[in-house]
């Protein structure tokens, strides 16, 4: 009993280094996951300052949105223009998937104030994905939507 409650008390320290060290990677997961999706090598970001989804779907369709924050050291400008194809604009559409996902106002972005981006979907071109950068280039607004 006693070697049983030692392991068990010697194996806590373990597990917590283990969560603080796969909390602390989540950072850089979500830009991971942008760069399997849809083949953009992002610069990771600061944080997520914002995020929410349509919810699990059985055939993986769906919205997502996230608000990136980044220093504003011209790193994501560079990435965005190596890497996506820049549009005039994309207000009606990222706003009709804002309102399906009922974001608030003080969480979207600011139209007048973003350059807006795009990239294809290497194996569905239906899908669709946004990303609205500031002036600034600290915030980095990701729309995407699957079909």
């Amino acid at each position: 009993m006693f070697r049983t409650l030692t392991g068990f008390f010697l194996a806590l320290p373990v597990l917590a280094v283990l969560l603080a060290v796969s909390f602390l990677q989540t950072a850089g997961d979500y830009m991971r996951t942008v760069n399997l999706n849809w083949e953009l090598d992002l610069p990771t970001s600061q944080g997520c300052l914002y995020e929410t989804d349509s919810g699990a779907s059985f055939h993986g369709d769906g919205e997502r949105y996230h608000v990136l924050e980044y220093a504003g050291d011209g790193r994501l400008e560079q990435a965005l223009a190596e890497q996506a194809t820049p549009l005039p604009s994309a207000e009606n559409p990222v706003t009709e998937i804002l309102d399906d996902l009922s974001v608030p106002a003080d969480q979207r972005p600011d139209f007048a104030d973003c350059g807006v981006f795009t990239a294809d979907h290497p194996s569905d071109d239906r899908n669709r994905l946004y990303l609205l950068v500031n002036s600034a280039g600290t915030r980095l607004y990701v729309v995407e939507f699957f079909l």
